[in-house]
């Protein structure tokens, strides 16, 4: 009984301390979505792109990512470490341009904790330091094992999106096509 009671102890303590770091990732990650709106709108007021990345708090992100279906809207950090998770997605691969952009998150609730409830059809846009944002599609919703980082990277996909099952021994990997790119989009009311 007392084996129980510890192991039921153990229990609570380790999902109290996931759900801490997932409360505070997701605060960090919204201070990071103003800073990184801010930086945008002022690009597309001025219309000078200097560099592709947009610089906050000592982390370089390429953009926003957004997922009507989830209710998501999140900073995506130019290139990823484990301490950069902790924060928000990140760019595991490829790019815009040359296609195959892959990004991981942890499966935080606020981060990509929900992407296997995408199906077919559902849209994700991401929009760039420029302000330029592109339109995707979900095209397949499935798991991968862990070690297939080479089939994670070389696809004929234009965006992937993984990250770990609970578990840690698959990826839910979402894998979307481009639909289209609007020039410049505003995120910002051009008549104030």
């Amino acid at each position: 009984m007392a084996l129980g009671i510890v192991f039921l102890a153990g229990g609570l303590l380790l999902f109290g301390y996931n759900r801490t770091k997932e409360y505070l990732a997701g605060k960090e990650s919204d201070t990071a979505l103003k800073a990184v709106k801010g930086q945008i709108e002022q690009n597309y007021r001025t219309k000078e792109i200097e560099n592709p990345t947009l610089k906050w708090n000592d982390r370089s992100y390429f953009g926003i990512l957004t997922i009507p279906k989830l209710d998501l809207e999140l900073p995506v950090q130019a290139s990823w470490s484990y301490p950069k998770l902790q924060i928000s997605p990140c760019i595991y691969s490829g790019s815009i341009q040359q296609g195959g952009l892959v990004i991981l998150a942890h499966n935080y609730r606020n981060h990509f904790g929900q992407i296997a409830s995408l199906t077919e059809g559902d849209v994700a846009f991401l929009m760039d330091a420029s302000g330029e944002k592109y339109e995707y599609l979900v095209e397949e919703v499935f798991s991968m094992k862990a070690t297939d980082v080479e089939e994670m990277i070389n696809h004929e996909y234009d965006l992937t999106l993984f990250t770990c099952n609970y578990d840690g021994r698959a990826r839910v990997t979402v894998r979307l096509v481009l639909q289209n790119q609007t020039e410049r989009y505003p995120i910002v009311d051009d008549k104030k």
